[in-house]
């Protein structure tokens, strides 16, 4: 299986930096209140993250958007999926996970749930309702987000090429042996039945070229019907990702389907009429 990075073969490169940033891009940016767990001598340390306002010319996301990169990558890297859907008066939400990019690095905590509850310590100056988005481990740690959020604050996810079940011989003991041992022993196949009892929409992107779903996992996803949809996209787990038109095109038409009525569903990549 192919490592859990964004294809550079390497470790994130980690940070001390522990105090939460926000990058803007101009005076049209929205700005985010600061997290109550700020300062007040806490010792919290909060991540890095960017918050983009939606422009004109995007669309296809129902509303805000709160995109989660996978092992390796950072808040960049599900920049152009942001870029491309997040429409007018809504924000997207970049940011860098725990050791990655100018997140704060602890000594261990690398269990999907540590990486959750990060994502809670900020969640009061998220908008009140945001659409997931999660490549790799980063599309666990949205389905846990989402599980215990709930259906009211999150109103739909998209996994990208990310399995649910135990794989435990892939487990590898190098620097990210707890992060590895976290993720590929423990099975997180129950996650599916639980966002469908809340109500959550569910997409799961497949690479094409991927081992990451195994084709039993596969079959059993697509199966399941109801409030869970399995697409395939081109690519292996590590380049999937970068497949932006493909990759859009298929949110918008599920986002389409799920909410209908929403701004900007008849924006297309290349200008073509969705």
């Amino acid at each position: 299986m192919e490592s859990e990075s964004d294809g550079a073969g390497q470790p994130p490169r980690l940070s001390t930096r522990g105090l939460i940033s926000m990058s803007v891009a101009g005076p049209e940016d929205r700005v985010l209140p600061t997290p109550a767990l700020a300062g007040h001598g806490s010792g919290v340390q909060l991540l890095d993250y960017d918050a983009v306002p939606g422009r004109s010319g995007a669309g296809g996301a129902p509303g805000s958007m709160l995109l989660l990169h996978g092992f390796g990558g950072d808040k960049s890297q599900l920049r152009p999926i942001g870029d491309a859907l997040c429409p007018p008066g809504s924000v997207a939400v970049h940011p860098s996970l725990r050791a990655h990019g100018d997140s704060h690095q602890p000594a261990w905590g690398y269990s999907v749930l540590d990486f959750s509850a990060d994502l809670h310590r900020v969640a009061d100056i998220l908008p009140d309702e945001v659409h997931l988005v999660g490549y790799s481990y980063g599309g666990l740690v949205a389905a846990v987000s989402a599980v215990t959020w709930g259906a009211s604050r999150v109103r739909s996810l998209v996994v990208i090429d990310q399995s649910f079940d135990a794989h435990p011989a892939l487990h590898e003991a190098d620097e990210w042996a707890e992060g590895s041992l976290l993720r590929w022993t423990y099975d997180f196949g129950h996650l599916p039945d639980l966002l469908e009892r809340l109500g959550v929409p569910v997409l799961v992107l497949a690479g094409a070229d991927s081992r990451n779903i195994l084709p039993d996992e596969r079959e059993r996803l697509a199966a399941r019907g109801g409030t869970l949809r399995l697409e395939t996209i081109r690519g292996s787990h590590a380049d999937c990702y970068r497949n932006t038109a493909e990759i859009t095109a298929a949110m918008r038409d599920f986002y389409q389907n799920g909410f209908p009525g929403i701004p900007g569903r008849e924006i297309a990549e290349e200008g073509e009429v969705a």
